[in-house]
């Protein structure tokens, strides 16, 4: 009976050691399982803080790359083919701006007008029909000075910073003056606004904005842009040394002849014409004193005597005759002892005093002498 118990306790004694033990060991694996677990989403962390990181990483080195590769002002100018003109036009140039445009050390703002606009520019000048025409050194100066003007160094000033009425002082010294109305305008010292047409274009050492219209400053208005000549009368009657022969020419009613068609005036200042009422005697003192008919005929032979139906510039007098607003006259162009002289109907020769005054339609040469053709010689006698 012992023995019986003793068997039947050791087979559930084995038993029992059989269930702990698979107990165990059921307990060990789950604690293994979770190790496993645990390590692999440590490792999966990690693994995506190394991927953000590498991409921090590269977006730094890409930024990097970007401002590294930024060309400058005077770069990007040369580099884009709509700014041509503007680059032949820095290249023609001392080099002052295009210093200040290449250095990365400070900040600029340049207004850079496009092929179009510096055609346009070009195509409103009388003498410069292309940037190389700006050959001399005044020439080359003025160009200069219109390239400065659209330079404002010491900042960055990009689109939102351009209110409207905000000034910036140019590189040239004077200043422009912004406007917005939808668009963004430079008032310059013409009347026609320039409107930027491409903006905020980063450059290295600034921004560049692209513009529709060549900037002008004051200081070289009037060199660029000089005032149409006025027409002969116009000029005869602003002269003072040639206040009496504009009153003769009052006097014989030919102001219409002298604004009609392009003539040469051989006009005598008040000093020659003096003494021709010297040489007259005490009955001339003015040209009102030609009152008889012979005597206005007279007058009227004399002015027209004075002018040649063709511009004729000092350059082009040469010895001859040339024929007068007379028919059948002329008037001589001779060697004087000083150089050319004219020749009329008289013994005494009429020197040259001043030469080239443009007129609209034509030129005038002040004389010390009063011409006198053949037929008012003849009345006068």
């Amino acid at each position: 009976m012992k023995m019986m118990i003793t068997v039947k306790f050791l087979k559930n004694l084995t038993s029992l050691i059989l269930v702990l033990a698979m107990a165990i060991g059921c307990s060990n694996d789950s604690d293994h399982i979770d190790d496993v677990d645990q390590e692999e989403v440590a490792q999966e962390q990690t693994e995506e803080e190394e991927e953000i990181t590498e991409e921090e990483t590269a977006e730094e080195e890409k930024e990097t790359s970007e401002e590294e590769s930024l060309l400058n002002a005077v770069e990007f100018i040369d580099y884009e083919e709509s700014l041509s003109m503007s680059s032949d036009a820095l290249n023609a140039i001392d080099n002052t701006l295009t210093d200040a445009l290449s250095d990365e050390s400070g900040t600029v703002t340049f207004f850079v007008p496009s092929n179009d606009a510096f055609a346009d520019f070009l195509e409103s000048l009388k003498e410069y029909a292309a940037v190389l025409d700006f050959d001399e050194e005044l020439e080359k100066e003025i160009l200069a000075q219109v390239l400065k003007y659209h330079a404002v160094v010491g900042g960055a000033n990009f689109s939102t910073e351009l209110s409207n009425g905000t000034i910036l002082e140019t590189l040239q010294s004077e200043e422009i003056k912004i406007t917005v109305d939808g668009d963004v305008y430079i008032i310059d010292t013409t009347e026609i606004d320039a409107k930027i047409t491409e903006a905020d274009i980063q450059v290295a050492n600034g921004v560049i904005h692209i513009i529709d219209k060549v900037l002008i400053p004051e200081a070289v208005l009037a060199d660029l842009f000089p005032e149409s000549p006025s027409a002969l009368m116009e000029l005869i009657n602003g002269n003072e040394d040639l206040s009496m022969f504009a009153e003769a020419i009052e006097e014989a009613d030919l102001q219409s002849r002298f604004n009609d068609g392009d003539l040469t005036v051989f006009a005598p200042t008040n000093e020659a014409i003096e003494e021709l009422f010297n040489t007259l005697g005490d009955d001339y003192n003015s040209f009102s004193d030609f009152s008889n008919i012979l005597e206005q005929q007279a007058l009227r032979e004399i002015i027209l005597g004075h002018a040649v139906a063709k511009v004729i510039p000092r350059s082009e007098l040469k010895v001859g005759s040339l024929p007068t607003l007379i028919e059948d006259d002329a008037v001589d162009v001779v060697e004087g002892s000083g150089g050319l002289a004219l020749q009329d109907a008289s013994e005494f020769k009429a020197n040259f005093v001043e030469f080239d005054i443009e007129a609209s339609n034509g030129v005038i040469h002040t004389i010390d002498k009063i011409l006198i053709p053949q037929k008012a010689l003849l009345i006068l006698n």
